[in-house]
């Protein structure tokens, strides 16, 4: 149960910024959440096909009756309200088009920009230093609200 919201939680994350301006910095918990969940190899830095990876892990786990798509049908019945929230803002983030659903290719596919935000030499790559940037904002940001 709560490694399905987990999961939600990790997917919205690597997205979180979809909904705020480009300029916008991810909050403490979704940068932990990217540089745990999204670095495969644990060399410090995040690939965009390592985001595709953990997309596709996150996407196969919530996927339960493996129809393709992670829709209501989806749900667990023992979390409620929780995973109604999480799946909310999951279908705020990824279903591209409305269909209160959303399918592998519309996760996979979706941009995330806080990962192009922070990867200021566009060589699709969240190196250590540009995710230390990232946190530097995200306090700043976070000091002055």
């Amino acid at each position: 149960m709560n490694r399905t919201l987990f999961a939600i939680a990790a997917a919205v994350s690597l997205s979180v910024a979809a909904l705020a301006p480009a300029h916008a910095a991810p909050s403490e918990r979704d940068l932990d959440q990217l540089t745990t969940r999204a670095d495969a190899n644990n060399d410090g830095d995040i690939t965009w096909s390592e985001v595709v990876e953990m997309r596709t892990q996150v996407f196969s786990r919530l996927d339960r009756n493996s129809n393709g798509l992670v829709e209501a049908n989806d749900r667990p019945r023992v979390l409620g309200a929780r995973f109604d929230e999480a799946f909310a803002q999951l279908q705020r983030q990824f279903d591209a088009n409305s269909d209160r659903r959303v399918s592998r290719a519309e996760m996979l596919n979706s941009q995330s920009l806080s990962f192009e935000a922070g990867d200021v030499n566009g060589d699709r790559v969240l190196s250590s230093d540009e995710i230390a940037a990232l946190r530097a904002r995200s306090s700043t940001n976070s000091a002055s609200r």
